[in-house]
């Protein structure tokens, strides 16, 4: 079992506890970022969703299917038992879903953790309906307190993998998604982009 999957099981309970940590202000931007690309009654794949916390939220907001999409058994069994909120074990890299079946993705705090991440890339185009939505939520590491805390990750075992806004926008050009970043707050930033 890899370093990454054997953290996200242990800390599977905290994460639990913890998770809820969206306010009403940064779902209704998140819900902004995604109603241009989903319609009431609509699909998303939250990859890496863990808990589930934020999916739950995202469905009653936008009135749309929430699928958490997570490889740790432990997180994925938190995700609530809802109608419009589902859970499937699986990697951002090997989606279990048919082409075009989202209206978009979404990826919060999540990106620097997938191994392969031209991979991940290619399978949100797949999965996701031509001009449907990829919404990524990440961190910046060009900061002293971001380069440590990259350093940590990778110690960890973890893959590390942080793209600068600039560096996101490009790579997802590359892999047939194009859209624009925008700082948050700190060294948080979103990419919002569109599936040719």
């Amino acid at each position: 079992m890899c370093a990454r999957m054997a953290f996200f099981n242990w800390a599977a309970p905290a994460f639990n506890r913890l998770a809820d940590r969206w306010s009403p202000e940064s779902i209704d931007d998140i819900v902004g970022w995604l109603r241009p690309y989903v319609a009431p009654h609509g699909r998303i794949i939250d990859v890496g969703g863990g808990t589930g916390a934020l999916a739950r939220k995202l469905s009653l907001a936008l009135d749309a299917e929430v699928v958490v999409l997570d490889p740790t058994p432990e997180m994925i069994r938190y995700v609530p038992d809802e109608s419009r909120v589902g859970a499937v074990l699986g990697s951002a890299e090997a989606m279990p879903f048919d082409d075009g079946w989202a209206d978009a993705v979404l990826v919060s705090d999540a990106f620097h953790h997938f191994r392969d991440q031209p991979g991940a890339a290619a399978e949100f185009a797949r999965v996701v309906r031509p001009g449907g939505g990829v919404v990524v939520l990440e961190l910046d590491p060009s900061g002293p307190f971001m380069r440590m805390l990259a350093a940590i990750e990778r110690l960890l075992g973890e893959p590390g993998a942080f793209f600068t806004p600039e560096q996101m926008c490009a790579f997802f050009a590359e892999h047939d998604i194009d859209g624009v970043c925008e700082r948050i707050k700190g060294p948080s930033y979103r990419f919002t982009g569109t599936i040719r």
